[in-house]
């Protein structure tokens, strides 16, 4: 993948977690996730998670937004991204809208052939 690639890779990533339209949230997860994906985090509020599948990862990211998105008014904010051959980094941050800052986070993204993720790790804080 080249940098411009993965560079919108990140950025609808970003998108897909910060949407509030429920179409484009499940075109994106659609397009950036492997049908058979899983998906990881541990997170101090929920407790370990995990989801297989696009459309229990589509349900998750849609509940997270949500509740964190719509409810609470925060905004999702790409925060850099790196690649190493299928895998990429991508780290965010969750801003209120006046710009502070209440959560921070990194996603490690294992990609296919395809580009499609197969595995995704969330890291909070």
């Amino acid at each position: 993948m080249t940098a411009i690639n993965d560079e919108t890779f990140a950025q609808d990533y970003i998108t897909a977690w910060s949407t509030t339209d429920d179409a484009t949230r499940k075109e994106l997860v659609t397009k950036l996730y492997a049908y058979g994906a899983a998906f990881y985090s541990n997170e101090s509020n929920d407790g370990s998670v995990e989801f297989h599948g696009v459309e229990e990862i589509n349900a998750n990211i849609t509940h997270v937004n949500v509740r964190l998105v719509q409810d609470k008014g925060l905004i999702t904010q790409g925060n850099g991204f790196a690649a190493n051959h299928d895998v990429l980094k991508v780290s965010w941050k969750m801003v209120t809208s006046d710009g502070n800052v209440v959560m921070t986070g990194m996603d490690i993204l294992v990609r296919d052939v395809s580009g499609k993720i197969v595995q995704d790790y969330i890291f909070i804080g």
